[in-house]
């Protein structure tokens, strides 16, 4: 998988009140250093590619498990209903850098994985948000079934190796028969 040239940080939501606020959904684990004031955000379509607009942050707070946030020059809700469910973005360049033991999800997506011992389980094609945390689907080896949902956690994820694209884990018994 290619690095994208744009992440996504927020999904527009519903507009909020009758003055211009609109309901974001953090699409980052930093938002308050995204939803800042004079912060210039990208507006996203739903394949993540840019659609030329460009929104500058007025202000912005967290709501509830979301945020509310206020774009410079949009004053009343008529306009953010033609941005509803868009991404709001940033370029590749301005993505913080990651600590050890953190992934971006798009790096993850390709990675082969494997058990200790080095036996090939699939490929991941997808991370997946789930209530109790991140989910691995994998492309089984030999590409025959379904795809193997394995929790992207310590105990189970062992080692995520970015060299060699390779993931090593060690699931609990009986998770990869499933």
């Amino acid at each position: 998988m290619a690095t994208p040239t744009h992440l996504a940080v927020g999904l527009l939501k519903k507009p909020h009140g009758l003055k211009g606020d609109v309901l974001v959904v953090p699409l980052t684990d930093a938002p308050e250093q995204i939803f800042t004031a004079g912060r210039r955000l990208l507006v996203m379509d739903r394949d993540g590619q840019p659609t030329g607009a460009e929104l500058e942050v007025k202000y912005a707070r967290d709501y509830h498990r979301a945020w509310l946030v206020h774009f410079a020059g949009i004053d009343d809700r008529s306009q953010l209903d033609a941005m509803r469910d868009r991404y709001l973005g940033i370029t590749a360049g301005e993505r913080r850098p990651l600590a050890d033991g953190e992934f971006y999800r798009f790096e993850l997506v390709g990675m082969q994985v494997q058990l200790k011992d080095k036996s090939p389980v699939g490929t991941v094609r997808d991370v997946l948000e789930a209530p109790q945390g991140l989910l691995l689907s994998i492309a089984r080896e030999g590409g025959e079934g379904k795809d193997h949902l394995v929790p992207f956690v310590a105990g189970t994820v062992r080692r995520v190796d970015r060299a060699s694209k390779t993931i090593t884990i060690e699931p609990p018994a009986g998770l990869l028969d499933l």
